[in-house]
């Protein structure tokens, strides 16, 4: 599990991490409704 003030400015480097709990082409939509 990710928080999302680490895939706030990482979200390039935690991409692969978090395809298992999201779809990995919508990472930027996920971690935008994670908040």
């Amino acid at each position: 599990y990710i928080t999302e003030n680490m895939v706030g400015h990482k979200l390039g480097e935690f991409a692969p991490t978090r395809t298992f709990r999201g779809h990995s082409g919508n990472l930027t939509e996920r971690s935008t409704g994670l908040k």
